[in-house]
């Protein structure tokens, strides 16, 4: 272990630095992914005006100012997205943020087949909130690797690097069957698409494979009120459970996610987990509470998700923890159900 890695660690522990989600993909190799984003920019901002001879109104596909026109309207509406980011945290309300959002999901979309999709902007925001603040609670003295580790000029660098390595294993939820994108972002009407989304066929897997023999008596309920997997699941999924903890919870849960890399193998324990633990406000016969429970689950602590995850992974060597006990189910399926008539005004 290197001595970056341990001094790193140590002031985690010491609770000065919140680098519990960023070390891993950083360590090593910060300025090769720096420059690569200087120059991934660099290769997809050219100025059309700069092309001789390219006619502003060319439909041709090779055209740069095709491409300019294209470019503005994706980033606009990357930027209605981005405006409604976590709209209780005044962090998001500055618009030099907001520019810095678009631009590394911009340049992400860019350089991706799948593009934009909704939701990619509330994986990223986390993962900025916690870059941000762990320069601005950094401690002062800090040797020379870590204060280029730190460095504020590079935010929106580091950014994409955190992004990127999220999203290869969260890329494939976002695909939509057999459509690509156009270059604003656009998809083709639902009629051209002739394959199911991956993230569909990860869900029914999940409760054909795992779920019925898990708990058949829950498989059932939620089918006899009409409730599929991807009604709920979708969300769970592309946007790591985001929407399902408190924001505050988020590194110590995103960190359990990637504690076996990017690529998220184990991702259907937590999926599985988040089910089981409420299975208690699941089994009520009103499928309105049901989908209530299931849209906002925040009442169980990602502690015993996390735990109930580990242990369905390899029950001999984590064991089972205790039930989550809600204490009052009906006045807690009273405020799901405000809950969710405030989202949908």
């Amino acid at each position: 272990m290197s001595n970056l890695t341990k001094y790193t660690k140590e002031i985690c522990v010491q609770g000065k630095l919140r680098m519990k989600l960023c070390v891993v993909y950083f360590v090593g190799s910060l300025k090769t992914h720096r420059n690569f984003y200087n120059d991934l920019k660099s290769k997809l901002s050219m100025d059309p005006r700069a092309v001789v001879g390219d006619d502003p109104l060319s439909q041709n596909d090779e055209s740069a100012w095709k491409q300019h026109f294209c470019d503005n309207e994706l980033q606009a509406l990357i930027l209605q997205d981005v405006v409604r980011t976590f709209p209780d945290e005044p962090y998001f309300r500055d618009s030099k943020v907001q520019n810095l959002m678009v631009s590394v999901l911009f340049f992400w979309a860019r350089s991706h087949t799948v593009g934009y999709r909704q939701g990619m902007h509330e994986v990223l925001a986390p993962l900025l909130l916690e870059l941000y603040i762990d320069r601005k609670h950094a401690p002062t003295a800090l040797c020379n690797t870590l204060k280029c580790f730190l460095d504020e000029a590079y935010l929106e660098h580091d950014s994409y690097m955190l992004f990127s390595a999220v999203m290869k294993g969260l890329e494939k939820f976002y695909t939509t069957g057999d459509a690509v994108p156009s270059p604003s972002g656009r998809l083709p009407p639902s009629r051209h698409i002739h394959s199911p989304n991956e993230v569909v066929r990860y869900l029914e897997r999940i409760r054909e494979e795992h779920l019925v023999s898990l708990d058949l008596e829950l498989a059932t309920h939620l089918d006899r009120c009409n409730i599929t997997m991807e009604l709920f699941g979708i969300r769970w999924v592309r946007l790591l459970f985001g929407r399902e903890f408190i924001r505050s919870d988020l590194p110590q849960l995103w960190s359990f996610i990637f504690a076996d890399g990017p690529l998220l193998p184990h991702l259907h324990y937590m999926v599985l987990a988040l089910l089981l633990a409420l299975r208690t406000l699941l089994l009520d016969p009103d499928p309105g509470c049901v989908l209530s429970a299931l849209m906002r689950p925040s009442a169980v602590p990602v502690t015993h998700v996390c735990a109930l995850a580990l242990h369905l992974r390899d029950p001999l060597l984590h064991p089972r923890p205790s039930p989550y006990h809600f204490h009052d189910t009906t006045n807690h399926n009273s405020w799901l159900l405000s809950c969710n008539a405030e989202t949908t005004r």
